[in-house]
């Protein structure tokens, strides 16, 4: 494990395995880089450099208030990708890691992608009268109060398995996510409108979505069905919730390698 110092001098923790061409994991909300365990060690196996990172306030990165915005972590993703001097990287994103990747393209385009995988992430957690494939009840009117339940929120469907349980446990319990010090980013992540650039992207891009996902409103399947263009293809993973790479890391593995290796 190693970290990098950060513009706005946050120290941030990564992991950096393997050669090859470049993959770089990152997590949702509250989540740690350990949580890939699986992906890493498949992607080590195919000959690929994995790289999984711990956002500011995450995991054994700096637990710090300053700057938790999502452009904020594109901006930090942005400047590890220049850290190692990585070219035509492959980006997995899971939830929040799926919007941070997605201000990434805004903020930085697409010279350094080679392409993307968006892990059960909505495009506007907010529904309004257009939009209804937020998060379940998210409006106005009760954003904070919803924002207070999502800790709380049964993510998964199926149970994460015992090894990997074991090392996620020992992880958190070293570095226990504060919530309270991290909600300034949920609510920012809430506020975020990235519909049209999901309609915009220009590499290519795998959606893989949890068949079972619980949190999301009933636009979000239409939605989906919908994301198959020239550039974005939707594959639906059975019988799992909003975190298939653990609830079923064998066919969730074996689906993104075949999309990364084309």
């Amino acid at each position: 494990m190693t970290s990098f110092i950060t513009s706005d001098k946050v120290k941030l923790s990564y992991t950096d395995q393997g050669d090859g061409q470049a993959v770089i994991l990152l997590t949702g909300y509250a989540g740690v880089k350990e949580e890939w365990y699986y992906q890493s060690a498949c992607l080590l196996e195919l000959g690929f450099r994995v790289i999984a990172l711990d956002w500011r306030c995450h995991g054994a990165s700096t637990h710090t208030a300053k700057n938790l915005k999502i452009m904020r972590l594109a901006a930090d993703l942005h400047e590890l990708i220049l850290n190692l001097k990585l070219r035509g990287v492959r980006l997995i994103g899971h939830s929040m890691g799926g919007s941070v990747i997605w201000a990434y393209t805004v903020l930085f385009g697409y010279q350094n992608i080679d392409c993307i995988i968006i892990i059960d992430e909505s495009p506007k957690l907010f529904n309004d009268e257009g939009w209804s494939g937020g998060l379940v009840n998210l409006k106005w009117d009760n954003l904070l109060m919803i924002s207070e339940q999502i800790p709380f929120l049964k993510m998964n469907k199926q149970p994460i398995d015992n090894e990997l349980r074991v090392i996620l446990n020992g992880v958190k319990k070293l570095n226990p996510f504060d919530f309270d010090l991290g909600h300034e980013l949920l609510i920012d992540h809430l506020l975020q409108d990235w519909c049209q650039v999901v309609r915009d992207i220009k590499v290519p891009q795998l959606f893989v979505k949890g068949a079972c996902t619980s949190i999301w409103g009933k636009g979000y399947l239409d939605y989906c069905e919908q994301l198959n263009n020239e550039f974005t293809t939707l594959v639906t993973l059975n019988n799992v919730g909003h975190m298939p790479q653990v609830e079923d890391y064998k066919s969730f593995n074996s689906n993104i390698i075949s999309f990364i290796k084309g």
